[in-house]
């Protein structure tokens, strides 16, 4: 079975090749390493380090596009730079499924069940994204899975600077000896969902009998980002918040069983990060 992972450098990316070249597949990762960085050294993965508009990939039996421009505040500062980069390569992997006759599994945002899509350039575009997904199923025969995410986290986080994951932007805070920073009263709720239990359930879906349209993978467990800070255990400051975020997400319908706690995992960091610091 040969694979496409569009984005298989960056941070959900990168741990599901891991988990696929343990497999019996074949796996193509095309990638412009924009955002990700890291590559397997299994023999049966190939990369293509190259924006997925200029490149066709050869035949293939799953395509799994996870290469998009994440983040709602930074689509705030650049929002053609976000629509374009969301809805230009989802047409570049809508003709490649529909050539080669295959399923296309495709990353989605929770943010777009739980805020107006109109809300900001982000979810717009993937709100748009998912439009063109229906357009080629009815079409050109497109056959697709959605796949939701709820906000990732694990080893190998990507950076973003300010515009980093909240877990993400608070371990860098306290590696510089910063105040977590807070967007507003911090009641926002969130659900957060370990990389490695997001990528078992890809793996899963993608050679599963029997499929399922939208898929979510979540945790049906949510946080405030106070809690999250409380995990942290560290000072704070609170800063006015950016319209656009939703107040909440919420995977009340799991396709997998949740392996890992959000707030033991911020835990053992802070235990292996005060260890490491004091030796």
């Amino acid at each position: 079975m040969h694979i496409v992972v569009t984005g298989g450098c960056g941070f959900i990316g990168g741990h599901l090749v891991d988990l696929l070249a343990e497999g019996d597949y074949r796996i193509t990762v095309i990638d412009d390493r924009r955002n990700g960085r890291y590559t397997s050294h299994h023999s049966n993965v190939s990369y293509i380090f190259d924006d997925v508009c200029n490149v066709t990939p050869p035949p293939c039996d799953a395509i799994i596009h996870l290469a998009n421009t994440p983040r709602v505040r930074a689509s705030i500062k650049d929002p053609s730079g976000s629509i374009r980069n969301n809805i230009n390569p989802t047409i570049s992997v809508c003709d490649w499924a529909t050539r080669y006759n295959c399923p296309l599994y495709f990353a989605q945002s929770s943010s777009v069940q739980f805020t107006d899509v109109y809300a900001n350039p982000y979810t717009f575009g993937k709100a748009m994204c998912e439009e063109l997904l229906f357009f080629y199923q009815t079409n050109y025969n497109l056959k697709f899975h959605l796949m939701y995410f709820y906000n990732v986290y694990g080893p190998r986080e990507a950076d973003y600077g300010e515009h980093s994951t909240v877990i993400r932007a608070f371990k860098n805070q306290i590696e510089k000896g910063e105040s977590l920073r807070i967007f507003g009263s911090g009641k926002k709720s969130r659900d957060f969902t370990h990389v490695e239990d997001v990528v078992m359930g890809v793996a899963n879906l993608v050679v599963a009998n029997k499929k399922i349209k939208e898929a979510h993978f979540g945790s049906n467990r949510p946080y405030t980002i106070l809690e999250i800070a409380d995990a942290f255990d560290h000072p704070t400051i609170h800063e006015f918040d950016v319209k656009g975020e939703p107040e909440k997400t919420l995977c009340d319908k799991p396709y997998i069983k949740r392996s890992y706690d959000v707030i033991e995992y911020i835990r053992d960091w802070k235990r292996r990060f005060h260890a490491e610091s004091s030796s």
